[in-house]
């Protein structure tokens, strides 16, 4: 198979396990693979029922592709309006990892106002960047999980195109 998708290094992936279509037609496929994804919801305590539950931030936005739906930016810290100029380096970096492994994950990307409001709201953000799991869901079966990120607390200055270390924002461990 000709695929940028390796699947040895997924560690759910099951030589001859459910990956592999085996039915004659697109209906009996669509019906088994449903049937396997719901019975993982179930195994992992969802249920496949439930209407789709929105992802909110703190302020109660609804997160879609990583970014407010609403496109009003706000800080992370203390919830001012802001440009997409800081970003957080470990959330853009969590997000870009979730995004490559999982379809319908909505990991919020985090914005701020400035390094200081950064600094002085690490304790509560810095939680954010500790091991995560997405998954199973409707489409998906399977369970991911991520590591938490390395590294020092930064912000990706978009404008001047550089990385600003903060030394005193101790890694989540």
């Amino acid at each position: 198979m000709d695929t940028d998708f390796d699947m040895e290094d997924d560690a759910n992936y099951e030589p001859n396990g459910p990956q592999e279509p085996t039915s004659e037609n697109w209906e009996e496929f669509w019906q088994s693979s449903t049937a396997r994804n719901a019975e993982a919801m179930r195994e992992a305590g969802k249920d496949p029922n439930a209407p789709y539950k929105k992802t909110l931030n703190k302020y109660g936005q609804e997160i879609k592709a990583g970014m407010p739906k609403d496109s009003k930016l706000l800080c992370c810290g203390c919830g001012i309006p802001v440009s997409l100029q800081y970003e957080c380096c470990q959330c853009l970096e969590i997000f870009r990892d979730r995004a490559l492994r999982t379809a319908n994950d909505d990991w919020e990307r985090t914005f701020w106002c400035s390094g200081d409001c950064y600094k002085a709201h690490w304790e509560e953000h810095k939680h954010k960047h500790g091991p995560s799991k997405a998954g199973p869901s409707k489409m998906d079966s399977r369970i991911h999980e991520f590591e938490a990120a390395k590294g020092y607390g930064a912000l990706w200055d978009s404008q001047n195109l550089k990385r600003l270390n903060f030394v005193k924002c101790e890694p989540f461990f």
